[in-house]
């Protein structure tokens, strides 16, 4: 088995479109040059027909193939063998050519075989070097095909060229593995840092949701809630998972407001609602000034998720598509997951009649469009929710990084 990260893979496959591009492009350049000097057009038009349909295959086979951080290791293993095999493929075409160079006449046209071959090999190092295995099953065929058939020429000029070309190949070699070892390095570096930064997010997130309830749950609920509904209204997945993230935040404002009020069981006061109010603004205060994506839109969230659709929220009175999507979002998804919970002050709502309060303040409190996408995705939600019922982490990732 190829031996590396869907970290690894994620990024090779990522590069397919450049791939294909630079494979076609050198096609294109390599076949009329070859023409000139004298190679027999039928092979060269039998060549370039092949090469095409592969690139198209490649292309069209693994252009969505981008597996997610948690992808299993059987699927990933599929994965990368069905992705190898076109790659593995070229290689034997390019082999081909380069065999076929070399038995031309011309010493000129054997060496610009060599040079189209080790240019192939070097820039196949940006795009597939961060996996050795893959680089080594496109790069090997053709560059030891080339070894060979320089070898069987049996000249010294030759010899000698098939020698330097071994060092240019063990080099290039050499590089692409070091490449590979530092990437997965990189990755596992970088995945860790990710996993500490949503554990801190999360956690925090909990922390404004203890003072007020008897469950952290709600925070993970609504962040894959969020995520759902991002995608279903078009967001991208890196920018629903973003949301996913953040959205625990919603309430952490919650921190800076005074136990009196917060816990208070009677109802509040009219200046007592005010002052419950400012958890938005002390939210936001609490966020602001970051660097990070999450953090930024954990800010847009915290301070946006109580302002509605018809302009009576809070706190700046924003009114329809001048609200961030993100607030929309986790105004509904928050809401929803509030009435079908139990918490000591309140019986838990039936889905039924979560859903007819939300259709009902639909145009008022909640965009109608992200409404109605919410309720078709409910199904996704109550599964993550069961999962969640029954999830025990054993690894000490955060239930939004094990279970999506």
């Amino acid at each position: 088995m190829l031996k590396l990260t869907p970290g690894q893979f994620e990024y090779i496959v990522s590069q397919t479109r450049q791939g294909v591009f630079g494979q076609f492009l050198a096609v294109v350049l390599v076949s009329p040059v070859l023409m000139r000097l004298g190679f027999p057009g039928p092979n060269m038009y039998l060549w370039d027909t092949c090469a095409t349909v592969l690139l198209a295959y490649r292309y069209l086979s693994f252009r969505r193939l981008l597996p997610s951080r948690n992808v299993g290791a059987p699927l990933l293993r599929s994965s990368v063998y069905r992705y190898v095999i076109p790659l593995f493929l070229m290689g034997l075409l390019w082999a081909v050519l380069f065999a076929k160079i070399v038995q031309q006449p011309s010493p000129e046209v054997h060496f610009l075989g060599m040079v189209f071959g080790m240019g192939l090999a070097s820039a196949a190092v940006v795009t597939l070097g961060p996996a050795f295995g893959i680089y080594a099953a496109f790069s090997g065929p053709m560059l030891v095909t080339l070894v060979v058939a320089f070898l069987l020429r049996g000249d010294e000029l030759h010899v000698t060229a098939a020698l330097f070309l071994a060092v240019g190949i063990v080099f290039a070699f050499y590089t692409a593995y070091k490449y590979s070892e530092h990437f997965r390095i990189m990755q596992e570096m970088t995945e860790q840092v990710r996993e500490t930064e949503i554990e801190a997010l999360v956690c925090l997130g909990k922390a404004g949701e203890y003072r007020d309830s008897d469950t952290g749950d709600h925070v993970l609920r609504v962040g894959y809630s969020a995520y759902v509904l991002a995608r279903a209204a078009g967001l991208s997945e890196a920018d629903a998972k973003n949301l996913m993230y953040a959205a625990p935040l919603h309430d952490v404002g919650k921190i800076g407001i005074a136990d009196a009020i917060l816990l208070k069981p009677e109802k509040l006061t009219e200046a007592e609602v005010e002052a419950m109010k400012k958890h938005t603004r002390i939210g936001a205060e609490i966020l602001k000034n970051s660097r990070s994506r999450i953090m930024r839109t954990a800010k847009t969230v915290a301070l946006n998720h109580h302002e509605r659709w018809d302009g009576t929220g809070y706190p700046n009175g924003l009114a329809g598509d001048s609200i961030p999507i993100e607030g929309r979002i986790v105004a509904i998804c928050d809401v929803f997951d509030a009435l079908v919970s139990s918490r000591p002050y309140k019986m838990r709502w039936s889905d039924t009649e979560a859903i007819d309060f939300l259709r009902r303040n639909a145009g008022t409190h909640f965009d109608p469009t992200l409404v109605e996408l919410f309720i078709n995705e409910i199904p996704r939600v109550k599964e993550f929710c069961l999962r969640l019922d029954v999830h025990e982490s054993a690894t000490g990732l955060h239930p939004l990084v094990q279970l999506t």
